[in-house]
């Protein structure tokens, strides 16, 4: 009877991955097209940015006021993505169901099945398996 809960208990384990999974990525498809859009609007202000440059100084000071601003801004993305990491190191995460939990409550009823099988036919599965694998190998 307590083999049935765990199975159930597990059942509703992986449903709820699948929905997790299911909206993980629908949130991917959004962000991907968030960001492919964000960016084509800022390479259209990054060219307006140089035209306007362009007007006002020669082309060689522009480009290197866009490309100092550019250096700058990945300067600063890389000491947030920085501090993000080492915020995100010092937090232990606790896993919110024990792996070892639900592998115990998936392989009990194959105990169950395994134990009934007569000792010979799972040496010839086992030998078969090893023999499988070995022939892989080469």
């Amino acid at each position: 009877m307590h083999a049935l809960f765990r199975l159930l208990a597990v059942g509703r384990l992986a449903a709820s991955a699948r929905t997790h999974a299911r909206l993980a990525g629908l949130r991917a498809a959004f962000a991907a097209a968030v960001l492919a859009l964000s960016l084509a609007g800022i390479a259209f202000l990054v060219a307006a940015g140089y035209q306007w440059l362009r007007w006002r100084l020669p082309a060689p000071e522009a480009s290197a006021i866009v490309g100092g601003g550019f250096l700058v801004l990945a300067l600063l993305v890389a000491v947030a993505g920085y501090l993000v990491v080492r915020r995100q190191r010092r937090r232990t995460e606790v896993p919110a169901v024990d792996p070892a939990a639900i592998g115990l409550a998936t392989l009990a009823p194959l105990a169950g099945v395994v134990s009934r099988i007569p000792p010979g036919v799972l040496a010839a599965a086992v030998a078969g398996f090893v023999y499988g694998m070995r022939a892989r190998e080469k």
